[in-house]
């Protein structure tokens, strides 16, 4: 999910990104709106791009998805761009868990380029799963199951063992959440320890964290956790992707990038995967192990 911005931010780069991606909302077409027991769902058009927004107070909205209707297995947005540098990190995984849906769009795209990967999709709103599936063509397929759950209870209800687990669940500031919406249950020794159990060996799981007041502490949380951690600053966006091993070193930066230049070359994913690895805020001791 993309990260929300206070107002004087805001305005400034919602003007840069109308021009540059005429993004729905800034003079789009509502197509839908409703309310759940989690948010304000709104939904809007902008030619052929549709975007996904959880509305706050205020108006003050969170661009959930973006995905163009023309293409909609390329990602449109920098961070779920980033959030693929895990196939990186595992190389073509067997097994995939994700714990929020939003529009679906890391599903289009997962769905179109690992057609036989197993996947297995998290949603706590039950509302964001119809919309997903109405608005935004996101549905189960052979391969891919959709669970109307909490992220928390479903690992720990869970036997399977994944190849990556990504988390990237928000939702609006309130007494469940820390101040930037990531879910308190998700941010939670416990919690770390369900992931760790769930994860195949040399599996890696992804934490997408929005920075603000309390992102220092959830980031130190992680590194509690989790013996290996890399983050990435996506370019252009709050949002912080963090990477992270229960066993061993994660990759190097050079594997990284050789790994990124042979995923490039079968070519087709609207983004360069060899980008990625320079979005690595450098975390490293000299050894290749997280500081």
């Amino acid at each position: 999910m993309e990260a929300p911005l206070n107002l004087k931010r805001r305005s400034a780069l919602l003007l840069a990104v109308c021009s540059a991606l005429l993004l729905a909302a800034c003079t789009g077409v509502v197509v839908h709106e409703t309310r759940s027991e989690y948010s304000r769902i709104r939904v809007v058009d902008h030619g052929s791009q549709r975007a996904l927004y959880f509305v706050g107070d205020a108006d003050l909205d969170v661009v959930e998805t973006l995905i163009d209707l023309r293409q909609p297995h390329v990602l449109q947005h920098a961070y779920s761009r980033t959030a693929m540098a895990g196939l990186l990190y595992r190389p073509e995984p067997s097994s995939c868990l994700l714990i929020g849906l939003g529009g679906g769009a890391i599903v289009r795209f997962l769905n179109h380029h690992w057609p036989a990967l197993a996947l297995d999709v998290v949603e706590i709103d039950p509302e964001v799963v119809r919309v997903a599936r109405e608005y935004f063509g996101t549905v189960e397929s052979p391969g891919t199951r959709i669970h109307v759950a909490d992220g928390r209870e479903f690992l720990e209800r869970s036997t399977a063992r994944y190849d990556l687990i990504l988390i990237d669940a928000h939702l609006h500031p309130d007494a469940r959440t820390d101040s930037t919406g990531h879910p308190l249950s998700l941010r939670s020794d416990s919690f770390y320890r369900s992931v760790q159990d769930r994860l195949a060996p040399g599996g890696v799981v992804m934490f997408n964290m929005i920075a603000g007041r309390d992102s220092a502490s959830y980031l130190e949380s992680l590194r509690g956790a989790f013996p290996a951690v890399d983050v990435y600053r996506p370019a252009g966006t709050g949002n912080m992707i963090v990477f992270a091993s229960p066993r061993g070193p994660l990759a190097s930066e050079a594997e990284l990038r050789a790994r990124a230049r042979a995923l490039d070359r079968r070519g087709g994913f609207g983004f360069a995967f060899a980008d990625l690895p320079g979005a690595l805020t450098p975390s490293r001791a000299p050894d290749g192990s997280s500081r």
